[in-house]
């Protein structure tokens, strides 16, 4: 059973039961499996780092926020936040809006994702990385990146 699910520019079909019931088999998500001290940090700060529109979508979409495919971070910046970036998947398509992944001629792909705030950007796309989903077909990605803060005792450099 799927849903029509709206979100900025985008429109999504959607099988929010399938997606769910996905969610609710896997336990820990990339980040705690990880252990490292970006991703601790990531983990410790992960009920701060979505805007409330995207937990809302999160809702609309079956996703279980607390359990993301893959964290990794870029880098820190100047003013000490750390630039990290993560996904999710759901069991649906695309029907209105952007890809934020494009191929290129030449090989390789460009990315370009949609600010939603200073510190979070978002994007969707119809490939799909590493994924908790048996079925990889009919997936989107939903892809994004923010800018947190440093909150665990171990300094970044350590690790």
């Amino acid at each position: 059973m799927t849903t029509i699910v709206k979100f900025q520019d985008w429109t999504f079909e959607v099988d929010r039961p399938l997606t769910e019931q996905t969610y609710k088999a896997f336990s820990g998500s990339g980040a705690e499996n990880c252990g490292c001290y970006n991703c601790k940090n990531y983990v410790a700060y992960r009920n701060e780092a979505f805007p409330k529109e995207v937990i809302n979508l999160f809702n609309d979409l079956g996703i279980d926020y607390k359990k993301e495919a893959e964290i990794f971070s870029y880098d820190t910046l100047p003013n000490g936040l750390h630039h990290m970036s993560g996904w999710f998947h759901f069991k649906g398509r695309i029907l209105k809006g952007k890809n934020y992944r494009d191929s290129l001629p030449s090989g390789g792909q460009t990315f370009e994702l949609t600010q939603l705030t200073d510190k979070f950007l978002i994007g969707f796309t119809a490939e799909s990385d590493l994924t908790f989903f048996e079925d990889d077909t009919g997936l989107v990605q939903l892809q994004f990146e923010i800018y947190i803060p440093w909150g665990i005792d171990k300094s970044f450099e350590s690790s």
